[in-house]
C-alpha cells in the first residue's frame, strides 16, 4: 500500500536543460499521487510504478546509477545530393550557340556555355568576374585568375597583381583556344565558379541572347543537407564535426559542416539551410537517399547519471532519487540534477554507480 501523505513526482515530459557553468535547470510536469488515489484504485498494485511505503518491498521498474560521460547530442533529418545549386549568370555578349547538359561536370578550363560559338571557359574562384582584368589592375579576382593560370602551367606570380607576366600568360591562352588575343580577360572568355561543379539545370536557350542565369550547378561531391531553425543551426555552425547517415549505406560516417544559408521559401526567415560533407571511403552510396546528420553538444565527462525519469521532485524546489536497497525498501536520497542527454540526466549526491533507483516506465 501506499503511505498516506507521500507524494512522488514523475518526472517524464517538460524536461529543459538551460546549460549554464555546466549545469542544468529544469522545468518539470508535476503528477500527485495521494493516498486517497491509491485507494479508489483499489490500492498499490504491481502496476502503479509508485514507490514502495515503509516496510514495504519496491517490486517495480527500476533505472541503474552508471558512470561515465555524457553528451548532449541531437539528430537532424536531413537527404543525400548535391548541395543547394547555384546559378551561373549569363555575363558574355552574345547568342548563346551551345550549352551543356544536365548532370555534366565541368572541370578547370572547360565549357560552361558558348555564345556566338566562342566558349567561355570555366576558371576556379568564390569571387565572381565583374570587371574586365587587365593589365595594371589587383585585387583578389586577379590572385585568382594567377593561380589558375599557374594550375594550367603558365609561368605567372600568385600574387594579386596583373603584370607583364599574366598578361604574356592571358595571350598564350587566348591564342591556344581560339580567342582574340587581347591580353585582356572578360567575361566572353572565363566565369569563375566555386572548384568543379556539375550541372543541375540548364535555364538558357539555344538562340537566345545570354542574359540572367544560363546554368544552375553544385558541387561534384555527394553532400547532406538538412533544413532546420536558425537555433538549431547554432549547433551546426560552419566547420562542425558531425556524424553522418545515409539510408542503405551501413555505418555512421565522418562529416563536417561546410555551408549554412537561409533556407528558400516562406518561412526562409525562420529556417537555415545546412550543408554537410563526408568521408565515404570505398562505399557506395545509392543515387539518393534520406538521412541523418548526428550533432554533438555539450559533454559532462566522468559523471554519475540516471533516468531521467528516477528523479523525484520536492516542494522546496530540490530533487531526490529513491534508491531501491538490496532488502527490496527504497530510500529517499537527495541529488543534484545536471546535464540531460539520450533520456539521463547527471547526478551529484549520495548515490553509488550501480545503485538500482525507481524509474517509473
Amino acid at each position: 500500500m501506499i503511505a498516506s501523505g507521500r507524494t512522488r513526482l514523475l518526472v517524464t515530459v517538460g524536461l529543459v536543460a538551460v546549460l549554464a557553468a555546466g549545469a542544468g535547470t529544469w522545468a518539470l510536469v508535476e503528477a500527485r499521487t495521494g493516498a486517497s488515489a491509491a485507494a479508489s484504485a483499489g490500492g498499490g498494485g504491481a502496476g502503479s510504478g509508485a514507490r514502495a511505503g515503509a516496510g514495504d518491498r519496491y517490486t517495480g521498474p527500476t533505472g541503474i546509477v552508471t558512470r561515465g560521460d555524457l553528451t548532449d547530442s541531437e539528430v537532424f533529418a536531413g537527404s543525400l545530393g548535391h548541395g543547394t545549386p547555384t546559378g551561373v549568370p549569363g555575363a558574355a555578349s552574345g547568342t548563346i550557340t551551345w550549352l551543356p547538359e544536365p548532370g555534366q561536370v565541368v572541370s578547370r578550363d572547360e565549357f560552361l556555355y558558348a555564345v556566338d560559338e566562342r566558349a567561355v571557359r570555366s576558371m576556379y574562384g568564390t569571387v565572381p568576374l565583374w570587371r574586365d582584368l587587365e593589365r595594371g589592375t589587383s585585387g583578389t579576382d586577379v590572385r585568382q585568375l594567377n593561380e589558375n593560370l599557374t594550375a594550367l602551367g603558365y609561368d605567372v606570380a600568385q600574387d594579386d597583381a596583373f603584370g607583364p607576366r599574366t598578361q604574356r600568360a592571358v595571350e598564350q591562352w587566348q591564342r591556344a583556344r581560339g580567342h582574340d588575343v587581347t591580353g585582356v580577360l572578360t567575361a566572353d572568355d572565363v566565369a569563375f565558379v566555386d572548384g568543379p561543379v556539375r550541372v543541375a539545370s540548364v535555364d538558357g536557350r539555344l538562340g537566345q541572347p545570354a542574359s540572367g542565369d544560363v546554368l544552375h550547378v553544385t558541387s561534384t561531391e555527394r553532400i547532406v543537407t538538412a533544413t532546420v531553425s536558425q537555433r538549431d543551426a547554432e549547433r551546426l555552425a560552419v566547420g562542425t564535426a558531425v556524424d553522418v547517415r545515409v539510408n542503405g549505406a551501413g555505418d555512421a560516417m565522418s562529416g563536417e559542416v561546410t555551408d549554412v544559408r537561409p533556407a528558400t521559401g516562406d518561412d526562409a526567415t525562420t529556417k537555415v539551410d545546412v550543408s554537410v560533407s563526408f568521408d565515404a571511403g570505398d562505399r557506395q552510396l545509392p543515387a539518393a537517399a534520406s538521412a541523418r546528420i548526428e550533432a554533438q553538444g555539450t559533454t559532462a565527462q566522468d559523471v554519475l547519471s540516471v533516468p531521467v525519469a528516477a528523479l523525484v521532485a520536492a516542494d522546496d524546489g530540490r530533487y531526490a532519487v529513491d534508491v531501491v536497497r538490496r532488502d527490496g525498501r527504497t530510500e529517499r536520497v537527495r541529488v543534484v540534477p545536471g546535464l540531460t542527454a539520450s533520456g539521463r540526466v547527471a547526478v551529484t549526491g549520495d548515490v553509488a554507480a550501480g545503485d538500482r533507483v525507481v524509474a517509473p516506465a
